[in-house]
């Protein structure tokens, strides 16, 4: 698996951070009183960025494409742990602070992607598979299927789903800092 040089880079940081509060006692602000930051994810199909509609913040909030604004909405956090030699990521929504999911725990192509309460179950991580420097899948643990954005739609509201990966463009993404 191939991992881009700033998941690596964040990863190292955030390691060091958590060493450094164990160390210190210290401990970061409350996620939910703060705009997370995080990066913004371009699907390469569309040209338009995964966010939850309409800044929702409720738990079961469906999780679509818009065209970029670089709201709070359309920013994913990520956190996560090694899995078996594996990199598990957790995408937090910087607007609401709820994690990205595939709902109920479904295993069947065009389940509906949404935002839930953390909880770190394996329908909330998700594999960032690099196919290049800057291109990569998203995969999710529980299902092995791949985030895309339904019926190769261009539009914006477009909902996000999971489905068999296909190599499709639909289902291949680009993260930018919203920084």
């Amino acid at each position: 698996m191939k991992t881009g040089k700033t998941t690596t880079a964040l990863r190292a940081l955030g390691t060091a951070a958590a060493a450094l509060a164990l160390v210190t006692g210290v401990q970061a602000p409350s996620a939910s009183a703060q705009d997370l930051g995080g990066n913004a994810y371009k699907n390469l199909h569309s040209g338009r960025y995964l966010e939850v509609g309409g800044w929702s913040t409720a738990n079961g909030a469906l999780v679509n494409q818009w065209d970029y604004h670089g709201g709070s909405n359309q920013g994913w956090a990520s956190t996560g742990s090694w899995v078996n030699g594996r990199w598990w990521g957790i995408e937090k929504n910087a607007n609401s602070g709820k994690c990205l999911e595939v709902a109920d725990w479904s295993t069947t192509n065009g389940a509906t992607v949404r935002q839930w309460d953390c909880h770190g179950g394996a329908n909330q991580q998700w594999d960032e598979h690099y196919i290049s420097d800057d291109v990569f899948y998203l995969i999710n643990r529980h299902s092995g299927k791949c985030l895309e954005i339904g019926g190769w739609s261009t539009v914006n509201g477009a909902r996000a789903q999971q489905w068999d990966c296909t190599g499709g463009t639909n289902q291949m993404w680009t993260a930018q800092s919203r920084g």
